[in-house]
């Protein structure tokens, strides 16, 4: 079976919709999967969804039943994070006995979201699953770009001499894998220590994409490298270079506890005011660092992103947090603060945004 030519993203509305001049309702076996396409599809439907229809049409959102199949897990590698989903229509007319079944309809399902301006049932014209064609990164360091693997046929990785790009990794007769583990690649921008300045990729049908990358050199404060699910449900590494903050704050309920005995004494040693239970929040702030106007549309992504972890480099911003034994640790973290004030070059000349967060879990462990 040929991979799903169009693609949902299921954090906005996704139409199932019938016209027809009698119609009088729909029916909607959805169904919804991991693996691989075939031999993974299940038998019976997920869910069996009714409309009435209005003036000839009829029409339903899948898409928070389709996403309801999809938990993003980050712990280090970023994974594809994608379903199937298949939708088949049954429809009846009003009178009650003209009837008939569409032929089924299979699509991508990705933990994205299409913006108001992009209308209904978006339909992503590109491979390339990034906000922007530039990224930005530490110097020797590897950046991995997300791409849909369905047409994705060869990429190489470039550098540039002064007078034209030259490829010196090439990676060629790649196919589409037939399994939601799968559907988003991601590509490494650095190979036996050499690292590209940009990165082409080459598809089965329409033009090669580009992606370029800016290396940072030696900063006077390291970097640490926040990961979140951009718009096209990818995981997206931006790498932030400027001063971090640790606090920790805590919450507690009290009492206060009668301390007397039956002979009238007290000890003094003990609480007359007695913590119930307490506990605490670890925040942190990132300063980014200089970024060009041209990734704001990163941030933006990064605000509106429902699950964001940041990699904690214990011997600096993990000082006094992560445990001694570890050198790095991911942390689930969420962005605190509604709000984000769009920087632009022309009147704030260097784009430098402070990023504040909040670690998405008790300090002390309270999972039961």
């Amino acid at each position: 079976m040929a991979l799903p030519s169009n693609k949902m993203f299921l954090r906005s509305p996704f139409w199932v919709t019938k016209t027809r001049a009698n119609l009088g309702y729909i029916i909607v076996e959805l169904t919804v999967w991991t693996g691989d396409l075939t031999t993974d599809e299940p038998t019976d439907p997920s869910l069996t969804l009714r409309s009435t229809a209005f003036e000839g049409t009829a029409k339903i959102d899948i898409a928070e039943f389709a996403r309801d199949q999809v938990e993003v897990i980050f712990s280090g590698n970023q994974e594809s994070n994608a379903v199937w989903v298949k939708t088949e229509v049954t429809w009846w007319d009003n009178d009650g006995t003209t009837t008939g079944t569409d032929s089924p309809v299979y699509y991508t399902g990705l933990d994205g979201f299409s913006y108001f301006e992009e209308g209904v049932n978006y339909q992503y014209p590109f491979n390339v699953l990034l906000g922007s064609d530039r990224v930005r990164t530490y110097e020797d360091t590897n950046y991995k770009i997300p791409v849909l693997q369905d047409k994705l046929s060869s990429y190489g990785l470039q550098y540039w001499n002064g007078y034209a790009w030259l490829e010196f990794h090439t990676v060629t007769g790649l196919a589409p894998v037939e399994d939601t583990s799968e559907v988003i690649q991601y590509i490494d921008t650095s190979n036996s220590g050499t690292y590209a300045e940009r990165v082409q990729s080459n598809y089965t049908s329409g033009p090669s994409e580009y992606v370029y990358i800016d290396y940072e050199p030696c900063v006077k404060q390291t970097y640490t490298q926040v990961y979140f699910v951009n718009r096209y449900g990818a995981m997206q590494e931006m790498v932030c270079f400027g001063r971090f903050d640790v606090s920790l704050s805590t919450t507690s309920e009290s009492y206060k506890r009668n301390l007397s005995e039956f002979d009238g004494t007290y000890n003094e040693s003990r609480h007359q005011q007695a913590i119930l239970r307490k506990n605490g929040k670890i925040s942190f702030s990132i300063s980014t660092g200089w970024y060009k106007e041209d990734e704001n549309d990163t941030f933006t992504e990064m605000f509106l992103s429902e699950q964001v972890w940041v990699r904690v480099n214990r011997d600096s911003l993990g000082l006094g947090w992560m445990p001694k034994t570890s050198s790095t640790f991911i942390v689930p973290a969420n962005l605190k603060g509604n709000d984000l004030k769009m920087k632009t070059q022309r009147f704030d000349k260097l784009i430098n945004y402070t990023l504040n967060f909040e670690a998405a879990a008790d300090r002390i462990n309270s999972v039961r």
